[in-house]
């Protein structure tokens, strides 16, 4: 996938490894004009995608969100749980 956007211009690009690669509308991949609107894209779009990520015209890495760290935290939440007592014999 080309992270690198036009010039003078960004790419937003949002990635869930298993919907967006199968769905008809694909992942989501849009060229903007200013920083502002890339990143009020990828804002929008945070709850969509896994990784939502915005780069420059040299294809440097500007911006990442997307529902992921909800998600870690959701399962490191649930990993950790009630601790459980000693075990004894009865």
């Amino acid at each position: 996938m080309q992270t690198r956007a036009p010039k003078g211009q960004y790419r937003v690009i949002g990635l869930d490894p298993i919907d967006t690669l199968t769905l008809p509308s694909g992942p989501l991949w849009k060229d903007c004009e200013t920083l502002d609107e890339a990143l009020d894209l990828a804002d929008s779009n945070r709850a969509l995608y896994l990784w939502v990520y915005v780069y420059d015209d040299a294809g440097v890495l500007l911006h990442e969100t997307g529902c992921h760290p909800e998600q870690l935290e959701r399962i490191r939440e649930l990993n950790q749980g009630p601790p459980e007592g000693p075990k004894t014999k009865q």
